[in-house]
């Protein structure tokens, strides 16, 4: 579900930045998602983005209430604490919304010293924080970006699909797979695939075309990231499933979920909603019951996306931040066919200034 904003613009400014620079940014469009989602709560009038580099003259100008800055904390010459010094000199609240956890916990000190308040995306990193204001957000999908249509009448192409980099837990799940999805029409796509494993391929997507890959595939795989940054103080393990999770689930595949914690049972229901797996042998029996039964993994999609579209996009997390920060919305659903009439637009009606 969507919403329509309801609130007086002129008593909300908010302006969102980066953690670091867009030359060193490796995932800028979490920033353009999040814009999107603010827009959808308060209105274009309320919001106004630049990335880090222009943040500080921008702050000066629009003297926004809210800051919200995205990102990493790992390089050091990222001018956050001129920034700081922005927002101060408006009386304004500066939030970093901080998406590299735990990967990069070690770097967490940076948070603490200058932010009035800290979201996390990951639920057990989030309670190691040393800071009077630390709050659990995760990641989550864009309509305009991920949404797809379920539609049971045409045929599926694809057996099992995932893409991502080849950290060494995929490699070695996949390398235990690899005989089974051999024998069946599947697309392992992404970077550094090992040249023995017959049923990966290193091709890169983007996402749009993830998006298309799993509304073409009756089962995505999901399986987590296992590769530390910065990450030995504490060596946390990741708790919050990624965003993969959340994007999936708008594209309309069933999710095969690698289990490594319980979190995942918080914002989608097993069985129900997504498929929890730690073998191949599970693998190979969701295969075995897309060709069985068909109509009960789509019902899996199509409860699944329902609960994305609910719960789960960053109009959602959006809402959050501005209930934790003090600014309240009110809002009325918009019609689904709104939300599919929209899926492969991009962000729009925010200020760029």
């Amino acid at each position: 579900m969507n919403f329509a904003p309801h609130i007086n613009s002129d008593t909300v400014r908010i302006f969102v930045t980066s953690t670091t620079s867009d030359a060193i940014n490796v995932n800028p469009a979490i920033r353009s998602y999040l814009i999107e989602g603010l827009i959808d709560r308060v209105g274009p009038a309320a919001v106004a983005h630049a990335p880090l580099e222009l943040a500080c003259e921008r702050v000066q100008r629009l003297r926004p209430t809210l800051v919200i800055a995205v990102g990493s904390l790992v390089p050091d010459a990222a001018g956050l604490g001129a920034l700081r010094r922005a927002v101060d000199a408006v009386g304004g609240q500066l939030a970093f919304w901080l998406t590299e956890d735990p990967y990069e916990f070690d770097y967490a000190f940076k948070a603490e010293i200058l932010a009035d308040i800290i979201f996390s995306n990951d639920g057990w990193a989030a309670h190691h924080y040393r800071h009077g204001s630390v709050h659990h957000l995760p990641l989550a999908a864009s309509p305009t970006r991920h949404l797809r249509p379920i539609r049971p009448d045409l045929p599926r192409d694809i057996a099992v699909f995932f893409c991502g980099v080849a950290y060494p837990n995929r490699i070695a799940l996949l390398r235990q797979a690899d005989e089974l999805l051999s024998r069946h029409p599947v697309e392992i796509l992404g970077c550094d695939w090992p040249a023995d494993l017959r049923c990966a391929s290193n091709r890169r997507l983007t996402a749009d075309e993830m998006a298309d890959h799993a509304a073409a595939a009756w089962l995505t795989l999901n399986i987590g990231r296992d590769l530390d940054i910065a990450n030995r103080r504490f060596a946390l393990p990741q708790a919050t499933p990624g965003p993969r999770t959340f994007e999936v689930a708008l594209s309309g595949s069933t999710q095969l979920f690698f289990t490594t914690g319980l979190e995942i049972c918080d914002v989608f229901e097993p069985e129900q909603e997504i498929l929890l797996i730690d073998s191949p042998r599970d693998i190979a029996r969701a295969i075995e019951r897309v060709q069985d039964e068909p109509a009960a993994i789509l019902a899996i999609a199509e409860r699944a996306q329902r609960r994305a579209l609910q719960d789960h996009t960053y109009a959602c997390r959006a809402e959050r931040i501005l209930d934790l920060c003090g600014l309240r919305t009110c809002a009325t659903p918009v019609g689904l066919g709104d939300l599919f009439a929209g899926s492969h637009m991009e962000p729009h009606g925010s200020v760029r200034v």
